[in-house]
């Protein structure tokens, strides 16, 4: 019922301000490290894992290729996030790593390290608080206020998987960190708009952060 509400209520026609095109999204998730300690393992595409918010289990942690094969959207893409300094598609041969200077290093690295204590942290407070028991009436309240134009003045998130994201960006240092409230009112369908050239209705980064061109990873077909 959540997610059937936030796909009719959240969800816009394309204005042509977004980067992706025809289709809409009403959930998300971020990609965060995997839950392996073995050597190497912070580095291994693998042990990428995809941390989201669901009436099924809660805040769940799912290796990413596992979630993507598991996915009945018909419609799924993923954002990359590039941070101040990273080269990664201006680099053709070679490693990519040693091109980047100490700074983007530590700074690749200090996000890493917070995405690791936000995944633990978000992991065990669904737990302790029993979050699977309310995501789906948060999802249904948030949708239903947004409708009726009384979400600012209610502090719950709209869409609560958005929402999770980000905090989650937030927490690493990606995005700027507006008040709680302008992070509830946050949907998913934002994450698709450019805020360097959009005021409203988009996910504010810090400066040399941004998202890159979306990877398909499966598209409704358009008749």
């Amino acid at each position: 019922m959540g997610c059937l509400l936030g796909k009719t209520i959240l969800c816009e026609e394309d204005d042509g301000a977004r980067s992706v095109e025809r289709v809409s999204h009403e959930h998300c998730g971020i990609v965060v490290p995997g839950q392996s300690t073995a050597k190497g393992a912070e580095h291994d595409p693998s042990n990428l894992c995809l941390l989201e918010a669901n009436s099924g289990s809660g805040i769940v942690c799912r290796p990413l290729l596992t979630r993507l094969e598991m996915s009945r959207s018909r419609s799924v893409i993923l954002l990359p996030l590039s941070c101040p300094g990273d080269r990664r598609y201006e680099v053709e041969y070679g490693d990519e790593e040693s091109s980047l200077s100490e700074n983007t290093k530590f700074l690749k690295q200090q996000s890493h390290d917070e995405l690791v204590k936000f995944r633990e942290k978000w992991l065990s407070d669904s737990t302790s608080q029993q979050y699977q028991n309310q995501h789906s009436t948060l999802s249904i309240m948030g949708a239903l206020l947004y409708l009726t134009g009384l979400y600012p003045t209610f502090p719950i998130p709209i869409s609560p998987s958005a929402w999770l994201v980000v905090s989650a960006l937030q927490g690493c240092g990606a995005a700027m960190k507006l008040n709680e409230k302008q992070s509830q009112q946050t949907r998913v369908e934002d994450f698709t708009r450019d805020g360097r050239f959009f005021e409203k209705d988009t996910v504010r980064l810090r400066p040399g952060w941004k998202f890159l061109s979306p990877v398909v990873m499966r598209e409704t077909s358009v008749s």
